[in-house]
């Protein structure tokens, strides 16, 4: 059996469902009642405590949005009441909620990631990966792995509801 080619989810990946997989996609979804443009945009957002810069990050996609996460230098921070680490495993967590969240309100991308099994999921972005990276990329592969297994267990393409871990 030859090896399956792997599913690159990054902004410059050479397949549409790559491209919008990944968190710099203008996917816009809402998430605990907040409207986000993007997963990135919901991912920097949790890199400010000031409500206002909050709300401003949650409207960006693309490399904008990446680019004002990188000003960032908070180690720890809180979402809907309660701290954590940037990094851990209850942020890493909330990520994935934030993905299935994106991947319930778009079910033509949910079913097109789904037909992309078994193929393994990668991020290679064509940089080398930041120390100290609060989403690693073996991290962020695990997330979209997980969550495209939960999608295919669902039989419709897209997930139902899931617990949240709060």
């Amino acid at each position: 059996m030859s090896e399956l080619k792997p599913l690159n989810v990054a902004i410059r990946s050479d397949e549409e469902i790559g491209r919008l997989m990944s968190n710099l996609a203008h996917t816009p979804f809402t998430l605990d009642g907040m409207r986000y443009a993007s997963v990135e945009g919901f991912y920097v957002s949790l890199k400010f405590l000031d409500a206002d810069k909050r709300s401003k990050m949650a409207g960006l996609y693309g490399a904008r949005a990446k680019g004002k996460g990188s000003r960032s230098r908070l180690e720890s921070t809180c979402y809907q009441g309660e701290w954590f680490a940037l990094g851990s495993d209850q942020h890493h967590q909330l990520i994935k909620r934030a993905i299935r969240a994106k991947l319930e309100q778009h079910p033509d991308i949910a079913r097109a990631f789904v037909a992309t099994r078994p193929r393994p999921i990668v991020h290679e972005t064509g940089y080398p990966e930041p120390p100290g990276s609060k989403l690693p990329a073996q991290v962020f592969c695990s997330i979209l792995t997980d969550l495209r297994e939960e999608l295919a267990a669902g039989g419709t393409g897209t997930a139902g509801p899931a617990p949240t871990k709060r």
